[in-house]
């Protein structure tokens, strides 16, 4: 297949365009519209209804029902947003039948407004699988972002991982963003490729170089802070967060994200700061402003198995970085990120970093991500999409 600058893209995402701050899909969608693609991008309808009475609950509720206010919306030229009007049902059968029935009618009437008529589908989740193989496409690429089978509280886990099995087969080429992802897969077909996170350093270069004070909220905040951000939900390790702000009372800790879960200890510190969602755009401005960043989960198979997204930001401005124990880190990046097993080693991590940081040092981690451009990886990807289309097109010799 010959790379068509003009081939429309289908993305059906594993997060809000509106309401999410931008992950790697997104990343790969701008980076194609830039070469030129026209882009659908279609919003996640989830994996399970919110957990009523669960932390973030309202505020879940609230932005899927924004969302579905903007329904279809072109945000660039060429650009699109089709937010649909649908809900994750997949534990009961007849329900996600109906589900799946109103949600492609939706897609094909987008298809149809856009003129779309075979175009690369690039699926990101499995819960579209059933609506992805009832469209006509040009191909499709599956991108496990995370091992989908392994999110906690899943409510129809068989359902998911049989969505998962149907487009895992059907996908000309399947791509993976960690190593132990890549290698679970490896073996059971063709044409599956590992395709690491990466980052766009520019963005948080600028803040590095941004003379204008800082936001207001952290100016007020002393040092040294001890910074987090992206999503604050249930796979947070609390507790080992809640240990460290009273062994270092001293020490400040900034948490900048989307409240999702109940952290009503911590948030009772007081030198604990829940500074709230900031837009993609200032979140360099806070990190530039944290003495150490971290990223603690709680263990699980799908936090052993994930690449977060927010390591190479943090890298990308010189920031040390401690992180629990993430089997991608400690294969790529333990160079450049301290990797904690336990509270006491959280602590001790901090202290250390604190005190052995230096300009040489937020240099040597800055040039060890800035040639990881989304450009550049689209290219890769787009390389291996063109090559597994091209194989599984030629007819087999087998008689």
């Amino acid at each position: 297949m010959a790379l068509d600058r003009s081939l429309p893209i289908v993305c059906f995402a594993g997060d809000d365009y509106w309401t999410a701050n931008p992950h790697s899909r997104f990343h790969y969608m701008q980076a194609l519209h830039r070469r030129g693609h026209p882009i659908l991008w279609i919003n996640s309808i989830g994996m399970n209804l919110p957990r009523i009475g669960g932390g973030g609950f309202l505020k879940r509720v609230a932005g899927k029902l924004d969302s579905w206010r903007r329904f279809f919306r072109e945000v660039a030229p060429g650009f699109h947003v089709l937010s649909p009007v649908a809900l994750p049902l997949y534990g009961h059968r007849r329900a996600a039948a109906t589900s799946d029935a109103w949600l492609e009618r939706q897609v094909r009437w987008a298809y149809r407004k856009l003129g779309i008529s075979e175009p690369i589908v690039f699926a990101s989740v499995p819960t579209f699988a059933e609506v992805i193989l009832r469209l006509p496409r040009a191909g499709l690429l599956y991108y496990y972002s995370d091992k989908y089978d392994a999110y906690r509280d899943l409510t129809a886990r068989a359902e998911i991982q049989r969505r998962d099995r149907a487009l895992f087969a059907a996908a000309d080429a399947v791509f993976c963003v960690s190593r132990e992802i890549h290698a679970s897969l490896l073996s059971r077909r063709d044409h599956v490729y590992y395709l690491p996170h990466a980052v766009d350093a520019a963005h948080f270069r600028r803040a590095l170089a941004d003379s204008s004070p800082e936001p207001r909220d952290l100016a007020a905040i002393p040092r040294p802070r001890i910074g987090y951000f992206g999503s604050l939900g249930r796979s947070i390790d609390a507790n080992a967060i809640l240990h460290a702000a009273r062994a270092l009372p001293d020490h400040q800790f900034v948490l900048v994200g989307k409240v999702l879960a109940d952290f009503g200890e911590l948030a009772r510190l007081p030198n604990v700061h829940f500074l709230g969602a900031k837009p993609y755009r200032e979140i360099p401005r806070y990190g530039r402003g944290f003495d150490v960043a971290f990223m603690l989960f709680l263990p699980s198979e799908w936090i052993y198995h994930c690449s977060p997204l927010k390591t190479k930001e943090y890298l990308s401005l010189g920031l040390p970085v401690i992180s629990c124990p993430i089997r991608e880190i400690e294969l790529e990046l333990a160079d450049v990120v301290s990797v904690v097993h336990e509270e006491n080693e959280f602590v001790d991590a901090i202290e250390r970093e604190l005190k052995e940081d230096s300009p040489q040092k937020r240099s040597q981690r800055r040039i060890r991500v800035e040639n990881d451009s989304w450009d550049a990886r689209t290219q890769q990807m787009w390389d291996h999409f063109v090559t597994a289309r091209r194989e599984r097109q030629q007819p087999s010799n087998t008689p």
